[in-house]
């Protein structure tokens, strides 16, 4: 193992709650198995349907990607007093939905050649 990993093992040992960091990566794992379940509904809808199913999983896949990034920045807990500005939090949250709608509608477009390839990586930006 490198250093720079044990270093990064020893941050979130000793500056993280373990407790979020176990629940982010359990959000992680629900938004995940949501996204795929939501988009199998996409596939098999046709028209305003498949819109629906199509807005409901950019909502749920957003909302799992922020809420696993905002649980495990909660779980930090540095030396010095930190906070959050309402405004750019619900800003970050409505990024997350539109990148990853984004994402998900080139994915699942028949029309756009390699869609599932530049969704996937669009989806993936969202995440980081």
């Amino acid at each position: 193992m490198g250093e720079e990993n044990v270093e990064s093992l020893h941050l979130i040992a000793t500056q993280h709650d373990l407790r979020l960091v176990a629940l982010a990566a359990l959000i992680c794992a629900l938004a995940s198995f949501t996204a795929v379940n939501l988009l199998h509904h996409v596939g098999r809808s046709e028209s305003e349907m498949r819109r629906i199913w199509l807005a409901v999983a950019a909502v749920a896949t957003g909302f799992g990607i922020w809420a696993t990034h905002f649980i495990a920045m909660l779980a930090f807990q540095p030396a010095v007093p930190s906070g959050y500005n309402i405004a750019l939090t619900i800003m970050s949250l409505l990024a997350a939905i539109a990148l990853t709608g984004t994402g998900l509608t080139i994915s699942t477009s028949p029309r756009v050649p390699h869609g599932r390839w530049i969704g996937g990586a669009i989806v993936g930006a969202a995440s980081r």
